[in-house]
């Protein structure tokens, strides 16, 4: 089976984690996108951080894979650090950018990505999961098709 294939990073600085406000629903995500063809998801996750930040990122490390069979999606998740740039508030994919404490996460953000920010901080060594999307996510994804 073909999945679509997505890259995250996850930027931990002084117990704050960087997210974005997508464009394309109105939540909170961590920085990345899609993987294109011909392109590895490290590089993808490097892309779309400067694309949606204007930061430079190095990947430290692929913590996880979190695959969702009912939706044919594969999201590879990567801690990474800033080595360069400049923030960019807005892009044409992204409404704000800002540094959220550990333990005071946005109310709307993508619900699948506060246990990946966990995992981030507790994963030593490369696993993978399955996830389901949250229905928040499918009743947002159908009303933005429409």
């Amino acid at each position: 089976m073909k999945y679509s294939h997505g890259a995250f990073n996850v930027v931990i600085v002084n117990q704050r984690v960087l997210l974005v406000k997508r464009r394309d629903f109105p939540l909170w995500d961590l920085p990345g996108g899609v993987v294109e063809l011909d392109e590895l998801p490290s590089e993808a996750a490097i892309r779309e951080m400067y694309e949606e930040t204007g930061y430079e990122v190095q990947i430290d490390y692929e913590f996880a894979r979190y695959i969702d069979k009912t939706r044919n999606d594969c999201q590879h998740l990567f801690k990474s650090h800033i080595i360069n740039g400049e923030l960019k508030r807005t892009t044409t994919e992204t409404r704000d950018l800002r540094w959220f404490s550990l333990n005071q996460l946005p109310l709307f953000i993508i619900p699948n990505r506060k246990r990946q920010i966990q995992d981030a901080l507790t994963i030593k060594n490369f696993e993978e999961h399955e996830i389901s999307e949250n229905w928040l996510i499918s009743l947002i994804r159908n009303l933005v098709k429409k």
